[in-house]
């Protein structure tokens, strides 16, 4: 991202085989070989296990203390790992791939990071290969977590928690309903100096979404597909134009970060994009009028509605090749990512919109947070971010794009060419 989601934005470099160190794993990830093959010579527990695994687990800082209780319930609920030391360090999930192309051989057994890393890492062998009880992980985590962790059909991460954005609302100036369309929202008149609605439109990561919505793909349809963007079709056309009268619409404003959290704070702001990590300091300013909720749906000039598809990235928990003690880290980081009890616990200290269907019931029964529920809720309609390199190419045009609508540059006059250019610059050959 060119601003505040830009940490999320890391390009992947797109893979050319499968992993050297997963390879030759069994489902239950105890003789696999390769460059995390575990010596043979280790004791093993009755259950086969070494009795004295040593492991290292990566999180950020504030997932410390959680991770200290996770792993905690995780001895207790495994006699075979009474013996086990498992270590924990400081690397934030933006940093674990920097830090484990550095030396894999020193780096962490078990890591979070981001799901547009995964070509990238899956290419330098650095993710092992995930085999212990993969079916059932499959069948827990929503379809699109698992694409967004596998390479051609292997797994190499496991699903956390989706990260996108929804809208946040003030619910004395828009009712439920109105809020379910944009249109309804920038028809209505609101009290002088409040803005109706804002977003960031001068980023692709928000201003993708009008594509998205109406059919668009960046890449195609797998999001792989490095000279193939179709933002410029007859249906990008409608979007582009409807972007275009938005942007031109005095009511309007293209605000980012602190000046949108000023506006709410300021209450002269109806609604915005953005994501969960500013709900607590919306909530803050709006108090019983706080509201949140999925993308609303827009109404193109040709007469037709759809409904507004943000990108959407996932974290995901890895497993480093160069582990000593792969088919013990697999039984670690399974734990730690699908295992109800820590799924129930892991929300109940750091709240996310969990990938795993187990936690559903849980999110929707959390009355108290709205944004885990509207974000769980606008995952369901999304489109996976694209990790291959070529994405690259795409934010830079989006960005001059976004600014063109703002300058009254492009406008409905000169869409088609604005975008011919936009979608020409993101298909150019890599530099």
């Amino acid at each position: 991202m060119k601003k505040k989601v830009l940490a999320m934005i890391m390009a992947g470099i797109i893979a050319a085989g499968s992993l050297l160190a997963g390879c030759g794993g069994k489902d239950d990830g105890k003789q696999s070989t390769g460059a995390g093959a575990q010596d043979q010579g280790a004791e093993k527990t009755e259950s086969g296990y070494a009795k004295d695994a040593k492991l290292k687990v990566w999180g950020s800082q504030e997932d410390q203390d959680m991770y200290k209780k996770l792993i905690e319930m995780f001895k207790e609920e495994h006699p075979e790992a009474a013996d086990w030391t498992i270590e924990q360090a400081v690397v934030m999930g933006a940093d674990a791939k920097t830090e484990l192309l550095k030396d894999a051989s020193t780096a962490a057994d078990i890591f979070d990071f981001a799901s547009d890393q995964v070509m990238e890492l899956q290419a330098a062998n650095a993710l092992y290969r995930i085999t212990k009880n993969k079916d059932q992980i499959v069948a827990n985590n929503l379809e699109a977590s698992i694409q967004a962790a596998s390479v051609d059909g292997e797994l190499y991460g496991y699903p956390v928690a989706s990260t996108t954005f929804v809208m946040f609302y003030d619910k004395s100036m828009y009712s439920e309903e109105e809020v379910k369309n944009l249109n309804t929202m920038m028809e209505k008149e609101l009290p002088k100096g409040v803005t109706n609605f804002s977003m960031d439109i001068d980023n692709g990561w928000y201003n993708s979404c009008f594509f998205q919505a109406v059919g668009c793909r960046l890449f195609g349809e797998s999001g792989t597909e490095a000279d193939q963007c179709d933002f410029n079709n007859e249906k990008g056309l409608l979007a582009g134009n409807y972007l275009a009268d938005l942007a031109a619409n005095k009511k309007f404003a293209n605000q980012d970060g602190p000046v949108l959290l000023k506006a709410f704070e300021n209450r002269t702001l109806g609604a915005t994009f953005t994501g969960t990590w500013d709900a607590e300091l919306i909530k803050g300013y709006l108090g019983e009028d706080y509201g949140v909720t999925t993308l609303p749906e827009i109404t193109l000039e040709d007469g037709s509605t759809v409904q507004l598809a943000s990108m959407m990235n996932f974290n995901l928990t890895g497993v480093n090749a160069q582990t000593k003690y792969p088919a013990e880290a697999m039984l670690l980081a399974e734990y730690l990512t699908n295992s109800e009890t820590a799924l129930k616990a892991r929300y109940e200290l750091r709240p996310g919109a969990s990938t795993n269907q187990l936690m559903e019931e849980t999110i929707a029964a959390d009355a108290d947070n709205e944004a885990m529920q509207a974000l769980t809720e606008q995952s369901k309609l999304s489109v996976m971010q694209t990790s291959i390199p070529q994405v690259a190419n795409f934010w830079s045009p989006a960005e001059a794009f976004g600014a063109g609508l703002m300058n009254q540059t492009i406008t409905k006059d000169n869409m088609q060419e604005s975008l011919d250019k936009m979608v020409e610059n993101t298909l150019s050959k890599l530099g």
